[in-house]
């Protein structure tokens, strides 16, 4: 117990380091604005799923040429990926249609197909307002979902969790459920897991937990991770 949560502790101490290193890594390539052909071809993929450039041309009545110029170019720009006949939209994709779009069933479709994507646990309704509050944040200045990285859940939730005031308790959730599968937790209790962090004033608190009875928590406090702590005789370090 005591050397997993002197892992866990040296993990935390380098937090900043890896915050860091995922914003350089978010913010390095820049994505070219996508067209209304482009988008329109998006929208496509998410009602019709993976899709030949053949079958594209069809549904959108475009060119065989042009339809394969499109798939090619949102390739290359990370929004679809290309499979042995067909090509699949990504989470980069799914974002981009959710932004664009006014369709509110379209919206829900992509908030069903992102939480099949990231694999999470939780609701669908739980990921609709996380990707809401997602883009109004974007929207607000607060950073820039173009340019953001969505394949790997993880990542993004490293990427926003200085943010994490901004959002809701149910998107809050999303990001912490995600935080516990970057750092290994440690058994708070025999029923709660959690990330620990200590505050500048010393004070123990779970940066991601998991519990029966409170649920995935992010920044939680109580009396069980401070007597857990104790227990244990960890030298706090500020």
């Amino acid at each position: 117990m005591l050397g997993e949560l002197s892992i866990v502790l040296f993990l935390v101490e380098h937090v900043r380091f890896l915050v860091d290193h995922f914003k350089v890594h978010f913010f390095v390539v820049l994505s070219a604005k996508l067209s209304a052909k482009e988008v329109k071809v998006l929208y496509k993929m998410v009602i019709l799923g993976p899709i030949s450039s053949y079958r594209l041309s069809q549904e959108c009545d475009l060119p065989s040429a042009t339809a394969w110029r499109i798939l090619k170019r949102l390739a290359k720009e990370g929004y679809v990926r290309m499979g042995y006949r067909s090509f699949y939209i990504t989470p980069k994709g799914l974002i981009a249609v959710f932004r664009s779009g006014e369709d509110e069933r379209i919206r829900r479709l992509v908030a069903v197909k992102l939480k099949e994507e990231w694999k999470y646990e939780g609701s669908e309704e739980e990921m609709y307002t996380f990707l809401n509050e997602l883009v109004k944040l974007s929207d607000k200045g607060l950073f820039n979902v173009d340019n953001l990285c969505f394949n790997h859940p993880t990542s993004l939730a490293a990427f926003l969790y200085p943010f994490a005031e901004k959002f809701s308790e149910t998107s809050k959730k999303i990001i912490a459920y995600y935080m516990l599968k970057i750092f290994p937790p440690v058994s708070i209790t025999p029923t709660c897991k959690g990330v620990i962090g200590f505050k500048e004033n010393g004070e123990p608190y779970a940066i991601a937990m998991n519990c029966v009875k409170e649920g995935i928590r992010l920044n939680f406090s109580c009396e069980c991770i401070r007597r857990m702590i104790c227990s244990n005789n960890v030298a706090i370090r500020t």
